[in-house]
């Protein structure tokens, strides 16, 4: 029997947050699903405690650092559930997420859904869904606004779920990103382009550690060739020239864009164009991105 649901969880150099997320997801998830850790070139062994110990978890391994969408596009590809989630190696996600998430994604255009996304340093702050600040394509966390399930521009990487038809259809994400950043958004705008929605299911609360440092380095090049790639691929002319003009005067731009010259970049902006239903004017109209609006994360309780 195929598992109902299947968890992603790339990882590099987590040490023990990997152990207690997987813990946490067992804990919390149906008795036929599957966990898979897609350990991402770690060299801190922080994925060996799963070799062999548990019967519903498996392990990848990379033998260099592909980059979360990478991770998660393999991860995927070797799961089976009728549902994907994707989750960072450091969350504790709120018991009874995955019904409210199943009853969340029977829409047929529903795209991708997410929970109500906590500060495991500030337990009381919480963002519900994700919006764009021009002309960085920042990402500002939203304010609750109701109870029942509701359309949201964007939904965070850490806690993701897909039905996998949708996943399917889509393509999953962008492989072309290099690194870390950018994935989850860039996943979440071309659902919204070719005719599905995101939503957050404001009932469900999933704590997640938001660092302020990581224990491998982080290229600022490629965090630069994954936003510019974003906005070439998506962005029509007047919103391009600004992420452009933004971007290529900060250091690192002159790798990002020899990268971005010698990738598919181009071909992929032709291929997602051809699928689409929308545009990039729609999609900024839609939530009123027109003119950069950050959002306000809201304390609970």
């Amino acid at each position: 029997m195929c598992p109902s649901v299947s968890a992603v969880i790339p990882s590099r150099d987590e040490g023990e947050h990997l152990r207690r997320t997987v813990h946490a997801l067992l804990a919390t998830l149906p008795a036929d699903s599957e966990i898979v850790v897609v350990d991402d070139g770690s060299t801190d062994g922080s994925a060996d405690f799963a070799d062999g110990r548990y019967p519903t978890v498996s392990v990848i391994r990379l033998e260099a650092c592909a980059g979360p969408a990478v991770a998660r596009q393999v991860g995927a590809q070797a799961a089976s559930g009728e549902m994907l989630v994707f989750c960072d190696a450091h969350i504790v996600p709120q018991h009874g997420w995955f019904d409210a998430f199943s009853d969340a994604l029977e829409g047929e255009r529903v795209g991708a859904v997410g929970p109500a996304m906590g500060d495991t340093e500030n337990p009381r702050l919480y963002g519900f869904g994700a919006t764009w600040e021009l002309p960085g394509l920042d990402l500002q966390w939203l304010p609750y606004r109701s109870e029942a399930p509701y359309e949201v521009p964007l939904l965070g990487g850490a806690f993701l779920a897909m039905r996998r038809d949708v996943y399917a259809a889509c393509g999953g994400f962008d492989d072309g990103l290099m690194g870390w950043g950018g994935s989850d958004s860039e996943l979440c705008l071309r659902l919204w382009m070719e005719g599905y929605s995101c939503l957050v299911v404001p009932t469900i609360a999933v704590a997640h550690r938001f660092r302020t440092d990581v224990t491998y380095g982080v290229d600022p090049a490629l965090v630069l060739h994954n936003f510019l790639r974003v906005a070439l691929v998506h962005l029509e002319a007047d919103r391009l020239e600004r992420v452009l003009d933004h971007y290529c005067r900060q250091p690192g731009a002159g790798r990002a864009l020899a990268l971005l010259a010698a990738g598919d970049t181009y071909e992929r902006r032709a291929a997602v164009r051809a699928r689409r239903r929308r545009d990039d004017a729609w999609f900024f109209e839609r939530f009123g991105l027109s003119e950069s609006a950050p959002g306000t994360p809201r304390r609970r309780g």
